[in-house]
């Protein structure tokens, strides 16, 4: 996975961007490890080591650098790892798995040892997933650190430590001083809540995503003005707070108020997904710029992103009410089942669904008795709607629910499982777009794997664009 030496000497000389995030630079001569993009004096190259991820980075003995802080880089595009079993591992571990399981645990999900998942881990990235572990929980301390004025103990716990005392060892080991020697410089002062920056790999077309996101707003759970958005959330004593996720210059800036119930890590977790920020435009839309039917929309509109889901079960369920209807008409039957289900303003959760009777709503009795089904799945544990799960074993457990076909399964499976390479070949835009039917559609698509689920949203531009231009001559 780590780039050649002379790839990475000829960026980390140039102090190119689009490596930032591919691999971090250990210098011998300071022990502390950068980015590739740091602004210090560029070290001579006999001086310096190259480390797939800062975790190895760690592990070799070197700290992070306080200038250009590693732990604001781009995570590493998923479509640089060979192993499928690191992707689904580096996603659970993401979700914070490893603060409270252990490797073993989580070798068992995947499938296999513990000392497989430690080989296959290691030769990908050059750590094991407990270091990776490590490296996030700082990773996000640090952040905490510099911008809130959380107290440490809570900083402790948001990070998924469990303890001070393992916190402040663990800080202690990396930067060399304990957590409050860190804050004594950069202490955030005034409000409560914590506002941080998410990286973005450029290209990133901001107004699709956003567009995307407000076409299918929820009343009264999100709000989208602009290249901001808004979602509400629970919070302490059974109130609710609004997360807010604003497009700045070429970045994300996150704000979470004081209060939320869930961590700080799972709330960016989520943001990331939905705002899709693992992806590598660059790399993508050249792929897919080869098609000459793509090339055109690619050439306009690059840096289409595939937005994922807040919640899984909330969009599996969104997706089957968008089952042959317009995408208005679905956000009106979720709107309206939050309505008759819904508590604090929040979507109804598996359990209330599960033993409810979403038609009387006013939806077919079909898709209805589909949306308890699959409640129940997973209510009852039997079906993981997450980004964790396997989308070939997603695809297979969801077609078995009477009421979901492909087109839905494939649909969920590129949202909430972020699978990059999902197509629901039966869609009605490919099927125009494309003048095909369904068989020619999958044959058609093959060319773009494995990004066949980018390949539908150029498709999906274009077909808002001739709507557009068929709505302006209507007008005229």
């Amino acid at each position: 996975m780590l780039p050649t030496e002379e790839v990475c000497e000829r960026a980390r000389m140039a102090r190119d961007p689009r490596f930032d995030g591919r691999f971090v630079v250990g210098v011998l001569t300071t022990g502390i490890y950068c980015r590739p993009i740091c602004p210090a004096r560029i070290p001579a190259e006999e001086n310096v080591r190259y480390y797939a991820t800062p975790a190895a980075a760690q592990d070799a003995g070197y700290r992070p650098c306080l200038r250009c802080r590693p732990e604001n880089a781009s995570r590493l595009p998923e479509w640089t790892l060979a192993s499928d079993t690191v992707v689904r591992g580096l996603r659970y571990i993401e979700a914070g798995y490893l603060n409270t399981h252990r490797v073993g645990e989580l070798a068992h999900v995947i499938g296999g040892s513990e000392r497989q998942l430690n080989r296959v881990f290691n030769g990908e990235l050059g750590a094991t997933p407990a270091s990776l572990a490590r490296a996030q929980r700082v990773e996000l301390a640090k952040r905490l650190i510099d911008h809130s004025g959380m107290p440490l103990a809570d900083v402790a716990m948001e990070a998924g430590y469990g303890s001070v005392r393992r916190f402040n060892d663990e800080m202690k080991a990396i930067f060399g001083c304990v957590p409050s020697a860190l804050r004594r410089s950069r202490l955030h002062r005034g409000w409560a809540g914590v506002c941080v920056t998410l990286p973005v790999r450029a290209p990133y077309n901001a107004d699709w995503v956003f567009d995307f996101l407000d076409k299918r707003a929820l009343a009264g759970v999100e709000v989208v003005e602009g290249l901001t958005y808004r979602r509400k959330v629970a919070a302490a004593e059974n109130e609710s707070a609004w997360i807010t996720v604003s497009w700045e210059g070429d970045a994300l800036k996150l704000c979470v108020p004081a209060g939320v119930v869930e961590s700080m890590s799972r709330v960016m977790t989520r943001v990331r997904r939905v705002f899709d920020l693992g992806a590598d435009s660059s790399v993508i839309d050249a792929h897919l710029a080869e098609d000459p039917l793509l090339a055109p929309w690619v050439a306009r509109a690059g840096g289409l992103r595939v937005p994922g889901a807040w919640d899984g079960f909330e969009t599996g369920v969104r997706a089957i009410l968008g089952q042959q209807v317009s995408v208005a008409r679905a956000t009106d039957l979720a709107n309206k089942l939050i309505g008759a289900y819904g508590e604090f303003g929040l979507f109804p959760v598996p359990e209330v669904l599960a033993d409810s009777n979403p038609a009387e709503i006013g939806m077919p009795g079909r898709r209805s008795n589909a949306i308890s089904l699959l409640a129940r799945s997973v209510r009852d544990g039997e079906l993981q709607l997450d980004e964790c799960a396997d989308p070939d074993v997603l695809h297979g457990n969801l077609c078995d629910i009477d009421g979901i076909g492909p087109w839905t399964a494939s649909y969920m499976c590129l949202r909430v499982a972020r699978d990059p390479n999902a197509f629901p070949e039966s869609d009605w835009v490919v099927l125009k777009m494309l003048e095909a039917t369904p068989a020619q559609a999958r044959r058609l698509a093959q060319d773009w794997a494995p990004w066949r689920g980018y390949a539908l949203m150029y498709l999906w531009f274009r077909a808002g664009m001739e709507r557009q231009r068929s709505a302006g001559k209507r007008s005229s």
